[in-house]
Order: C-alpha cells, then structure tokens, then sequence
C-alpha cells in the first residue's frame, strides 16, 4: 500500500540519515565514508489507511494492498542491510527540522552531543503519528539508534519499534552516492 510504503521506507531513511546527521550545530562523532546499517524491527496493529482510500480501492485492489501490507510486516523481523555514503556536505547539511516540517508534521531535537541524539516527530495530518529517535555513536565507527513509531488514521492504528545499528567499512564509498 503506498500510504504505508511511503511511512515505512521514511522511517528507514531519517534511521540511516539521522544517525550521520548535525544536530544543533553538534554532529555525531563518526567517521565518513562507506557505512553499513542493519535496521530490524516489529510492527504490531492494523496499518492506518484512511477511510476514504479504503473506499475508492476495488475488492481485487484492496485485497492486493493488504497482502503486500501483510508481507512487508511478517519481514519486519528479519534485519535490512543496506549501504550508506557520509559525506562531509551530509555532516555540514545534516538534519534540519525546519526543512522536516510537511505536511503537519513537526520536529523537534531533543538532545544532541557528539555521541548522542535524540529527536521527537508529530504529524497532525490525514495520516497522525508520533515518533521518537534516540541515536547513539559510542565510537567513530559504530552507531546504534531505537526508533518507536505510533501512527493512525480512522480507527486504525499500527506500531512501529526499529532498531538499527551501523558500522563504517572505510573512506571509499565507491559508486555509492
């Protein structure tokens, strides 16, 4: 379902984005270059798609949306590994929460040090959720972070608890932008 998709494959990204991120004029303590980041997970509840999506899908279509729904929460458990290039511009850039800001949504840091970070996200939209982010780097070449996520929309509501870990595997990122 692409309401849910575009939810999940976001939080993914501010995991292995906001890890490397600048906060507050303070980075994390890492080490740029090629970085490898686990994230796993759990989800629990029903996904929130909005009553009035639900109503312009056909039985077939529907049906196919809750499967897909259905198939991407059973592999939550199993951990996604994926590649990420650091840059010294991404550090410089870094997380903005003035630039998070769509659509209701509103970020706030709560805490940031060279080797922690911490952040809270609330989305009043169509689509609610709140979040919390709490991102730790004990050495330049290992980070740790914990997302929860709680979203709703109608009478459904699903959480997400993410946890994702990162170690750097050298300064050449390759062809890895």
């Amino acid at each position: 379902m692409k309401i849910s998709s575009v939810v999940l494959a976001g939080a993914l990204a501010v995991l292995c984005g906001v890890a490397m991120a600048h906060a507050a004029g303070t980075p994390l303590n890492i080490r740029l270059g090629l970085w490898e980041m686990t994230t796993t997970g759990e989800t629990s509840g029903v996904p929130p798609i909005p009553p009035e999506v639900l109503q312009r899908m056909t039985p077939e279509r529907r049906a196919r949306a809750e499967a897909a729904i259905a198939a991407r929460m059973a592999r939550r458990d199993k951990p996604e590994v994926r590649k990420q290039c650091v840059t010294k511009e991404n550090l410089e850039e870094g997380f903005n929460p003035k630039t998070s800001s769509s659509q209701g949504c509103h970020t706030t840091i709560t805490s940031s040090s060279a080797q922690v970070m911490e952040m809270k996200q609330e989305c009043t939209g169509q689509q609610k959720f709140t979040g919390t982010f709490h991102f730790e780097a004990p050495t330049p070449v290992t980070v740790v972070g914990k997302y929860d996520l709680v979203m709703s929309a109608g009478p459904n509501t699903m959480t997400m608890k993410l946890n994702m870990s990162g170690k750097w595997l050298g300064p050449d990122c390759g062809n890895l932008k």
